[in-house]
């Protein structure tokens, strides 16, 4: 099945280099798949200035510079929600719920209310130490 017939990518294709950024940003997307979407000269495609894959994917989607820490603390926090059954988290379903929802008309994924983003990169810095124990 190509890109442009799957139900999922077919409408947005952008989608598929955006779940490819969340896991990036989590920690989960192998080497060798980040050196293949850097090789697809994506720039040419989304018409940017960036040449880095994940700045191209920043800029088409205009992210914000605190992306990477809604991704983070969301992961953080419900990462037990995508757990499979061996027990291992699913970063694939959870790019792909997050995709969903930032996507969503009115998202409020990235919005930062007083006080929401320090204690996001709590949390996160919190997560990352009880990790490396």
């Amino acid at each position: 099945m190509s890109i442009q017939d799957h139900p999922r990518y077919g409408p947005n294709p952008v989608y598929i280099f955006f779940e490819a950024y969340i896991q990036d940003v989590i920690g989960y997307l192998p080497e060798d798949k980040s050196a293949s979407i850097q090789s697809m000269n994506i720039q040419r495609v989304f018409d940017t200035q960036a040449s880095d894959w994940r700045a191209v994917v920043k800029e088409t989607l205009h992210l914000s510079d605190t992306i990477d820490v809604a991704i983070l603390d969301l992961w953080y926090r419900n990462r037990e929600h995508f757990t499979s059954e061996s027990g291992e988290y699913d970063p694939v379903w959870f790019s792909q719920i997050f995709t969903d929802e930032y996507m969503k008309e009115g998202s409020t994924v990235d919005v930062w209310p007083e006080g929401a983003l320090a204690a996001a990169k709590n949390r996160i810095a919190q997560a990352k130490s009880s990790e490396s124990k």
